[in-house]
């Protein structure tokens, strides 16, 4: 204790001397002062940096779904390219099935076609076709007067079959469709 007070009573006669006893002042208020505003500014650089990080984490996340995003177009592009040929095939598909007679030949084409589409997952919509309407896979190209109650909103005729490729549906199946006309009301 001897050692300690010897040494500041040293310092401060050294500073007494010099005739400081304000600067000392101001050197302990600007150290409290000084230590204050770093406290405040390493806060705010505290806030700063959480802020931006949280600002990059949300930016990482969003590259995240742009990536998967951009993944799916693509995987969607590669699993449904070729769809405007088979839309195409489709017509001579058509035009086939219509003039369909007695013709070896005819038929041969028309097989050999269907076998085509089967191959690439180009495969009709119904295999066996109800009998009503079905607007998730049908369009109604026109509709019937029908008398009977009972066969309203039922197909009258097929006019284009419908197709799907893939889990898609490439075309609507076309038909006419027949609608009850209660005349006696």
């Amino acid at each position: 204790m001897i050692d300690k007070l010897t040494v500041n009573e040293s310092l401060k006669d050294i500073l007494d001397k010099a005739g400081s006893k304000s600067i000392i002042n101001n050197i302990d208020w600007k150290k409290s002062n000084t230590n204050k505003e770093n406290l405040e500014n390493s806060e705010k650089k505290n806030k700063e940096i959480e802020e931006l990080k949280n600002k990059y984490l949300y930016l990482q996340a969003d590259l995240e779904n742009v990536k998967r995003r951009y993944n799916k177009q693509i995987e969607d592009i590669r699993k449904y390219e070729g769809e405007s040929i088979f839309k195409d095939l489709l017509e001579i598909f058509d035009n086939l099935e219509f003039s369909q007679n007695d013709d070896i030949d005819i038929l041969n084409t028309y097989n050999k076609l269907e076998k085509i589409l089967n191959k690439y997952d180009v495969k009709l919509i119904y295999e066996d076709r109800p009998i009503y309407f079905n607007p998730e896979y049908d369009e109604a190209i026109t509709s019937v007067p029908t008398d009977d109650p009972k066969l309203d909103n039922s197909i009258n005729k097929v006019y284009k079959k419908g197709f799907f490729f893939k889990d898609k549906i490439l075309r609507y199946e076309k038909v006419i469709v027949n609608k009850y006309n209660d005349n006696n009301e």
